[in-house]
């Protein structure tokens, strides 16, 4: 294999994507997210990613990745308004395309 420490060459696409842009584990399939998991560790971007998949409330992936619920809103300083969580799941949720 390319890598000594990938047993196949799916776990090592997805750890390399993973490396390139963190936020790929909110899209990733339940079976690639353990892939990720398993090479990666508890990083904050994968348990929150599993927590969101397993329909985990704001309060418990905020306890999970040692945060506060209120990390999870983000203040629009075109708008002035704050996007709410359910709005950045959304659109964590869309399938990324690299043409836009």
């Amino acid at each position: 294999m390319v890598d000594g420490q990938f047993s196949d060459l799916e776990t090592y696409v997805v750890v390399e994507r993973y490396k390139q842009d963190s936020s790929i584990a909110y899209e990733l399939s339940d079976e690639d997210l353990q892939r990720l998991l398993n090479v990666m560790g508890e990083l904050e971007p994968i348990i929150d990613a599993i927590n969101v998949r397993n329909g985990a409330s704001v309060e418990q992936r905020a306890r999970d990745i040692g945060c506060s619920p209120e990390d999870f809103t983000v203040w629009d300083e075109d708008d002035g308004e704050i996007i709410q969580v359910e709005e950045l799941e959304y659109a964590a949720s869309l399938p990324w395309d690299p043409c836009n």
